[in-house]
């Protein structure tokens, strides 16, 4: 097996792969209200500074949900309808607070009711809020920006994505992905990594593994609102002791939807310092729809003419959407009775690439 390097950028189109803009207050919020009114003006506002809001649910939903929520999404903000929730304000901000995350609250009600106001605060709320919220909002949004700020920590470390492409059928990507999982956990066996098999037209890492997964990829895409890390054990089988393996689905079915494709990566990337997602064979729909997530791709390939075709495609394909191509690695997968020299040569002058060897 070769791997080889890019030697030279190719010209970016940003236009496939450019990230979202940047918000103007740039803060994760969620909305805890029961009171429609209170949803649609607190959105509105949300919307107007370009915030990031990240889940809505309402207040009176039962508090493991909301903390499910919490510590999927770490927002830092919760607008939360004290006087809707499920347990008395205090209770109920002990259980929540209590949980970790530790989100900011700003306590919001349909009027401005002095005794709501005191219960709010005496409960642990920074901020009360009634309507009409505009333009008190904005002022409680400057005032806990800056709290937020003063207490930001140093930027989190989050899991590095490494997806795996076949250029064709049968060039031994998925056996790659599980072999080089178990071998990097040898190298480092304090480092926990997951093998996502995220194959949605031939799913083959669990065959491989010889595993019985109880679930699958499909189940943990439809169930991605309620992941945490007291319950994601239920969703992947181990491999090794520190290899775990997601199985891919088990029948056809629709991909799911971005959000939910967006959602189980930041769960995954917080949990696994590495995530090889086995991404199947040439580019098709659902190659794209995980691609913009990977941090590095691996295409990998074998020294026959069709794949080589394969691979050139891929390789073009990739760079006029505008992915970077200094991110591609290229994997020859050679037999021992392959003429090397001959075949690394040409494929260094075929896709301007030098081997690594």
């Amino acid at each position: 097996m070769v791997l080889m390097g890019q030697n030279r950028a190719m010209p970016l189109d940003t236009r496939r792969f450019e990230t979202s803009r940047q918000s103007a207050w740039p803060w994760r919020a969620g909305l805890v209200v029961d009171d429609p009114a209170l949803g649609t003006e607190i959105a509105a506002a949300l919307a107007e500074v370009r915030a990031t809001c990240v889940f809505q649910i309402a207040a009176s939903s039962p508090v493991p949900e909301i903390l499910a929520l919490i510590e999927r999404d770490s927002p830092d903000l919760l607008f939360v309808e004290l006087a809707a929730t499920s347990a008395p304000s205090k209770d109920w901000m002990t259980a929540v607070l209590g949980a970790g995350g530790n989100p900011l609250v700003a306590a919001v009600h349909t009027s401005a009711d002095p005794m709501q106001m005191i219960e709010a605060l005496r409960a642990g709320a920074s901020e009360f809020l009634s309507l009409p919220m505009n333009p008190a909002i904005f002022g409680a949004m400057d005032r806990i920006a800056t709290r937020l700020e003063s207490a930001r920590p140093s930027e989190p470390v989050h899991g590095k994505i490494i997806g795996i492409v076949s250029a064709k059928g049968g060039c031994g990507a998925t056996t790659l992905a599980c072999h080089l999982g178990l071998a990097l956990a040898k190298a480092d066996p304090s480092r926990k990594l997951l093998v996502a098999d995220l194959d949605y037209q031939s799913p083959a890492v669990h065959r491989i593994c010889h595993l019985k997964p109880l679930r699958r990829a499909g189940e943990t895409f439809d169930s991605v609102r309620k992941l945490s890390s007291s319950n994601w054990a239920e969703f992947f089988s181990s491999l090794a002791s520190s290899v775990d393996v997601l199985a891919g689905p088990e029948y056809a079915t629709a991909l799911p939807e971005p959000w939910r494709i967006e959602s189980l990566f930041r769960h995954l990337t917080r949990s696994y310092p590495l995530i090889l997602a086995d991404l199947g064979r040439q580019l098709n729909p659902g190659t794209w729809a995980f691609l913009q997530h990977v941090d590095e791709l691996l295409v990998v390939s074998a020294p026959d003419v069709l794949a080589l075709y394969q691979t050139r495609y891929i390789l073009q394909t990739l760079t006029s959407r505008g992915f970077d191509r200094a991110r591609i690695r290229l994997v020859l997968n050679m037999s021992e009775q392959t003429p090397r020299d001959f075949w690394i040569e040409s494929i260094e002058q075929m896709f301007e690439m030098n081997c690594l060897r």
